[in-house]
């Protein structure tokens, strides 16, 4: 059987209509070369679709390895209160796990009123976690990551197979729930994620119909949702919430998506996901920085379900 030719830079640059100088620049992350990120972006998906894979020896000579690792937290306005500490514990034990293996953690917070990018590429970062990334800013910043850097998004659904995801398993999270609540949830109060996709995972996952799903805007809206079911299962979707929902509605199982379980009373049914997932997801990423051809298939990383509280 013949052996099938291995895509070269200069079949890059033939299918992006560009020089084979500007794809090196770009896959290689040369700073200082004046190259818009449309062409940024056309040659980086190019060199995805052919499957391109950068020499090893080249690739080693690149750039020296920066030693930093990148943590951007996508913000949007009229966020909750609690976003400032909803995300705490799971970048500190990303900190944690980096620093075990040597790394610096660099973390940033990305606002939607029109964010600069350009900080990113200058900081030559060797891997990077997208928190709460909506596909729209997650296709405008990939392209300052340079060329084959890996990426893994949390808490965010992102159409392209190429990139890892970092989500809760909500599949073993709604069968724990049903066995705490010993029944079929009747409802579903969940937070709002800046990625669309995940949310619509979530509710598929929940076998829910839209009517009985309630995306958090603000507690009157809460209160008024659960007035429909009264006295019937359900389950609350981040702990801060429930905290706000077990006040009028005590027939429920909080998720503690922020990892604080310390703050629920200890009457409230409660699963938590294990952080410690974070030891293997890091430990893949530092494979990716120092083997080019490390293969993961799995592309969706899942925290699992570690604890449940007050067995029904």
């Amino acid at each position: 059987m013949r052996k099938k030719r291995k895509t070269t830079i200069k079949d890059v640059a033939q299918a992006a209509d560009v020089s084979i100088a500007t794809v090196s620049y770009i896959l290689n992350n040369v700073p200082n070369q004046s190259i818009s990120n449309q062409t940024r972006v056309k040659v980086l998906k190019v060199a995805q679709e052919l499957k391109y894979v950068p020499n090893r020896m080249a690739q080693s000579l690149k750039i020296k390895k920066s030693g930093l690792i990148g943590v951007l937290l996508f913000r949007d306005k009229g966020q909750s209160p609690w976003m400032d500490v909803a995300y705490a514990k799971t970048i500190s034990k990303i900190e944690q796990e980096c620093s075990l293996l040597g790394y610096h953690v660099i973390f940033m917070q990305i606002n939607d009123a029109e964010p600069s990018y350009t900080v990113i590429m200058e900081r030559n970062l060797d891997g990077v976690f997208l928190i709460n990334v909506d596909q729209k800013r997650f296709e405008a910043i990939t392209p300052f990551f340079g060329f084959g850097i890996p990426v893994f998004a949390i808490d965010s659904y992102i159409e392209n197979s190429l990139f890892h995801k970092v989500v809760i398993d909500v599949n073993a999270g709604f069968q724990r729930s049903r066995a705490l609540l010993n029944d079929e949830p009747k409802f579903l109060v969940m937070e709002r994620y800046n990625n669309v996709q995940w949310m619509d995972a979530i509710k598929r996952a929940s076998g829910l119909p839209e009517e009985r799903i309630y995306v958090y805007e603000h507690r009157q809206g809460l209160e008024a949702f659960l007035t429909g079911f009264d006295d019937q299962p359900g389950i609350v979707m981040n702990e801060f919430i429930a905290n706000v929902a077990v006040k009028t509605h005590i027939n429920l199982v909080a998720w503690c998506t922020c990892h604080c379980p310390e703050i629920l009373d200890q009457e409230t049914a409660s699963i938590t996901f294990d952080l410690n997932g974070y030891e293997s997801f890091v430990g893949i990423m530092n494979s990716f920085i120092h083997d080019v051809e490390h293969v993961q298939e799995e592309k969706f990383l899942k925290l699992q379900v570690s604890s449940s509280c007050n067995d029904r």
